[in-house]
């Protein structure tokens, strides 16, 4: 589902599909990821804390330094790079905001600060809006009962579409809705929702009813071809347009939940074929690498113009050069950094549970 992810926002970066909102389907793919995984791993360390096994602050310790060696060095090494590079030749004349990017901050300097899309850095928002979440997570659940990570989860999101009806109602810019909306957190949340009630085991008998699927489906497919019907069907404007992104974040997070609990469908059998298993597993290094790479590249009329091909087959040969480049970049950050920094969490993890250890195990050390 990560490969799709990239896939969808590849497109929407490079190949500029705008009869449907495929960079926002992508970015939601993600953030319901993000919030299935991390909320579900929260919320079953936190029944390990009731149940003794497990302390506080290990749990704590273990989850920051998990994702610190999944974000940070990468993140900071194509930062430096970038710094470096606008320095002395790229986009001399360009506001980067790389102060922004730094902090995790790339959200609220892209909607607030500067209001407007910065170019080929624009698709850091989202990666900060995650860091927020991740520093976030940990204190709603960990610190908090496990009989209540429901209820959070469903505060949240009924939070995020308040606000997002809010912003609509109050004629927000685009790039404020798009980067700042707390429908960003409440996609999170919807994921979470979904990690939770698998651990409760309350999903699966909902989830995996082929009805389900379908509905999702069509959800989704309704709502994320708004730009072809709403101008000549029932033009959206305001607070109709905020309905049709929750509509969307609705109908993405039960075909999501769906293919969660589908694990012999036929769906997840395509998603898990090898050329997309191991692009979800760069995804990270092509989601950093993919917008950097000049939208010119591959881009030859004369070339094709002497051949008389036509101008789909330049502009496919293009965007698959641009494509395999942005592949190519993401396997080497995965073999040379990513993968040996990921090798180093479970002597950390070892290390914290030594230094941290269960009330359980202590119990049980004493009385030896």
């Amino acid at each position: 589902m990560r490969a799709l992810a990239v896939v969808l926002v590849f497109l929407s970066h490079k190949a500029h599909v705008e009869a449907v909102d495929v960079g926002k389907l992508g970015v939601w793919i993600f953030f319901l990821i993000s919030g299935f995984l991390i909320m579900g791993e929260l919320h079953r360390n936190r029944l390990r804390i009731e149940a003794g096994s497990a302390r506080r602050k290990a749990v704590m310790c273990v989850f920051f330094m998990k994702r610190a060696l999944r974000i940070f060095p990468i993140y900071y090494l194509l930062l430096l790079a970038l710094t470096i590079a606008h320095a002395l030749f790229y986009q001399r004349d360009v506001d980067l905001g790389l102060a922004w990017h730094v902090a995790f901050l790339s959200d609220y300097w892209i909607g607030v600060v500067k209001d407007g899309w910065p170019g080929t850095v624009s698709h850091f928002w989202s990666l900060a809006l995650e860091q927020q979440f991740y520093l976030l997570a940990p204190f709603l659940l960990v610190l908090t009962a496990a009989s209540r990570h429901l209820r959070i989860c469903m505060i949240v999101v009924l939070a995020g579409v308040v606000g997002h009806l809010s912003m609509h109602a109050a004629n927000a810019s685009e790039p404020l809705i798009y980067a700042c909306s707390p429908l960003n957190f409440a996609l999170l949340a919807l994921g979470g929702l979904c990690g939770v009630m698998v651990q409760e085991g309350a999903m699966a008998h909902a989830a995996a009813r082929p009805e389900t699927g379908v509905a999702g489906a069509l959800g989704v497919l309704v709502f994320a071809t708004q730009p072809l019907w709403g101008e000549w069907a029932l033009p959206l404007r305001n607070v109709g347009a905020a309905w049709t992104d929750i509509g969307l974040a609705l109908s993405l997070c039960v075909l999501f939940a769906w293919i969660v609990n589908r694990p012999r469908s036929a769906i997840v059998s395509v998603l898990e074929l090898k050329p997309l298993d191991y692009l979800g597993t760069i995804s990270y290094g092509f989601y950093l690498f993919h917008n950097l790479i000049p939208s010119k590249l591959g881009f030859a009329p004369a070339w094709f113009m002497w051949r008389h091909a036509p101008a789909w087959m330049h502009t496919l040969f293009a965007l698959t050069l641009q494509f395999a480049l942005a592949v190519l970049l993401a396997h080497l950050s995965w073999h040379l950094i990513e993968k040996r920094l990921l090798e180093l969490k479970k002597p950390f993890e070892a290390a914290i549970a030594r230094r941290l250890p269960a009330r359980r195990l202590r119990v049980q050390t004493q009385a030896r």
